[in-house]
């Protein structure tokens, strides 16, 4: 049924904006089963408009990202393609949703430019203060008194920064290899789907700046409210069509009635045991050498979607998500697509994409802000040592209690703490570092954890996004000492991580947000073989852990498995004739 309309807009009155905002049950389904039929039928009805979707469960806060403002895409240059030559230099491609400016099919305008990882940095830095200048967010979201309180997602950037990136750039002399995909995204997303507090329905939420005048790129015109006001019309409509059809148990069958069709997707493992004996065996060599005191050993799980160039239906892993969500239930699980932007604009878009599903139960980074202060507080909840739960009840507190009590699991994760302590105290008020808990046991759907958490008070002149780019690559799935550690890694593994262990997550323009550690996470590519008439999605799935002198290969070996044996159940069912 139709919920009664509910404003929530925060805009000026320059913009144009429909009479009411509604919300909508959309059939009571989750977040994680909305977004695969969400995208879907968004891309039908205007399959021009640059719905970058993204999601993130944020620990029982959803999100839904629709339309971003503004997109950053980054992709690593080769050194024949840099221009002048420059080392370090990454092509940012930024979508600009404005009118005035826009590429004729689109309504977008498309601007490349040329920058280094600290100079991007400094960009979403400037943009950021400049968007919370205008003072348009909810107050009453950030009145936080308990820094263990959790934020919500208000206005902001919402995206990824993967592993590759931030390693290559820890360690440019080493090398390390980077995938053929982009290294990060980030949206402004000014237009996007939350639950109400009943999470009985879906409120649409509206946010326009009103000092919008930092760059040239960012400039509100009136051809830029009046297309944002029609795209938002646009956007209410369909939402109301598709609230409707999913609501209407009385309709026949029909494609946003039924679950998306999957088949089984294979992915087999990159590495033979004898593979993974040779690379920990090498690992065990560096650390009693002295080069690091853990190092965190992965590997690689791949397959692919094949699809003719000419059908219809690409297949995707946004079709995947609500069973493997149902699966795991991870806090902190999230999935963004990027549209390929780095040739000239094609019809098809949408089929040229990369995807990032995770399932990830670990925490990066949390960031609130008191607003009685203005000081931020930061959380981080390093994940180090694991065990599979048990068959019956028994046999998991069994496994639960060999966790409490392992000596070696916990010299890893204090590892971890100590490589954090010491990431945060070079952006932390002086004496601010705490350590409130230490090597708690938490329990997921396939293994149980333990968990640390680390927390500080930020310099007041300290913005959260330098403390985020400043500390990646996360040092649980690194090891200690990071630098050391990533240059082993890249030697090890032999091919590169893409978003895999980077982090996914937002950052309100307030400085208030929160970021995962992209673990158990599912990433895939087009590439297209005109000559084959074929278009490849090459997916990857990754898993590993901290390797210590005391470890065993063995059990280390066993670990990946577990890790990762849930998910690969999942993606192997088959559900096409259902």
């Amino acid at each position: 049924m139709l919920v009664a309309p509910h404003l929530k807009t925060e805009q000026t009155a320059s913009a144009p904006s429909p009479a009411t905002q509604p919300s909508w049950r959309f059939g009571d389904l989750s977040a994680a089963e909305l977004l695969p039929k969400l995208q879907r039928y968004l891309c039908a009805q205007n399959p021009n408009a640059n719905w970058q979707l993204v999601w993130l469960n944020n620990d029982g806060r959803p999100v839904i990202g629709l339309l971003p403002k503004m997109s950053w895409s980054v992709y690593y240059l080769s050194d024949s393609k840099l221009p002048n030559q420059q080392p370090n230099i990454y092509k940012v491609i930024k979508n600009c949703r404005d009118g005035s400016h826009s590429h004729a099919k689109t309504n977008q305008a498309i601007i490349s430019s040329y920058m280094s990882y600290s100079d991007w940095q400094e960009d979403l830095i400037a943009y950021s203060q400049a968007h919370n200048a205008d003072n348009t967010y909810d107050k009453n979201s950030l009145s936080i008194e308990d820094h263990d309180e959790q934020p919500s997602y208000h206005h902001g950037l919402i995206g990824f920064i993967g592993y590759d990136i931030a390693a290559y750039e820890l360690s440019p002399a080493a090398k390390i290899q980077l995938a053929a995909q982009p290294c990060a995204a980030l949206g402004h997303y000014d237009i996007y789907l939350t639950p109400n507090a009943e999470q009985t329905s879906w409120q649409l939420t509206i946010k326009d700046s009103v000092t919008d005048t930092d760059t040239d790129t960012d400039t509100d015109t009136d051809t830029d409210d009046e297309q944002k006001g029609v795209l938002v019309k646009a956007l209410i409509s369909y939402l109301d069509i598709l609230d409707k059809e999913l609501s209407n148990q009385t309709l026949e069958k029909s494609v946003l009635e039924e679950s998306f069709k999957t088949t089984p997707l294979l992915l087999n493992a990159q590495w033979s045991k004898r593979d993974y004996q040779q690379a920990f065996d090498k690992t065990q060599n560096y650390l009693q050498q002295g080069d690091c005191y853990q190092i965190n050993l992965t590997q690689q799980w791949q397959g692919s979607f094949n699809q003719n160039l000419t059908d219809n239906v690409t297949p995707k892993l946004i079709d995947y998500l609500p069973a493997l969500h149902r699966n795991t239930h991870a806090p902190f699980a999230g999935y963004l697509a990027v549209n390929d932007l780095t040739s000239e604009m094609r019809v098809d878009t949408q089929d040229h994409q990369f995807e990032l599903l995770s399932c990830s139960p670990e925490l990066f980074f949390t960031f609130n802000k008191d607003d009685n202060t203005g000081k931020h507080h930061i959380r981080t909840k390093p994940i180090k040592g694991t065990m599979p739960r048990g068959l019956n009840t028994e046999q998991d507190n069994a496994y639960k209690q060999q966790l409490i009590d392992s000596e070696k699991d916990r010299a890893e994760n204090v590892m971890i703490v100590d490589l954090l302590r010491n990431d945060l105290g070079k952006y932390a008020k002086i004496g601010s570092v705490k350590v409130p808990q230490l090597f708690a046991i938490e329990s997921f759907s396939n293994v149980h954890h333990m968990v640390s958490t680390i927390t500080a008070e930020l310099k007041t002149d300290t913005h959260p996004l330098a403390v985020l780019f400043g500390s990646l690559p996360a040092g649980s799935i690194t090891g200690t000492p990071k630098k050391r550690a990533v240059e082993i890694i890249s030697e090890l593994e032999g091919a590169a991580r893409g978003a895999y262990c980077g982090t996914l997550g937002y950052m309100n323009f307030d400085g208030s947000g929160q970021w995962n550690v992209l673990i158990r996470t599912l990433q895939a590519n087009t590439l297209s073989n005109h000559k084959l008439g074929k278009k490849e999605r090459p997916v990857s799935l990754w898993a590993g852990g901290g390797i210590t002198v005391a470890s065993d290969c063995n059990a280390e070996y066993q670990e990946c498995l577990d890790k990762v044996g849930n998910l690969l159940g999942v993606l192997t069912q088959d559900n096409s004739d259902k």
